[in-house]
């Protein structure tokens, strides 16, 4: 999951999301004023490492509202936000439509991995199965295949 899975994978701690929101902090602090549309984006991304996912949410199903070139970055967070919340398979649907709205194939591919890994973890084997169908050719169809060996 990228960013996010370093800083809310199971080995993160509450020293690494201070770490991240201080790093974010600098950075924000050193760029322009932005726009209305990177504020919103930044708003986003900080309710999420705030750890408020259902606001973070919301935030970003507003950025693909209001900025439709935006959709696949925008579903690819909500996917992160609802693996975070324990939704492995609504993260599924939403990393599914982030991909064909133009999020980055690999990253959908780790995410989709991890959602369905998750799932075979809890005992859904057929979640293996479904990555197979979604990725066929992704980097994790041996896993997925031994997992459902």
């Amino acid at each position: 999951m990228g960013f996010f899975s370093s800083l809310f994978g199971k080995t993160s701690t509450e020293s690494d999301l201070t770490a991240a929101k201080a790093e974010r902090e600098k950075f924000l602090a050193k760029t322009c004023p932005g726009d209305d549309e990177t504020n919103a984006v930044n708003a986003a991304s900080g309710l999420m490492l705030d750890q408020k996912y259902a606001e973070s949410i919301a935030a970003y199903e507003a950025i693909a509202t209001k900025y439709p070139e935006r959709r696949g970055e925008a579903e690819s967070q909500i996917g992160a936000a609802h693996y975070f919340l324990g939704d492995f398979h609504k993260a599924i649907e939403f990393y599914v439509s982030a991909r064909t709205n133009g999020a980055d194939e690999s990253m959908m591919d780790d995410n989709l991995w991890e959602a369905c890994e998750a799932l075979v973890k809890k005992g859904e084997k057929a979640a293996a199965q479904r990555y197979l169908e979604l990725c066929p050719s992704g980097s994790y169809v041996k896993k997925a295949q031994k997992a459902l060996a």
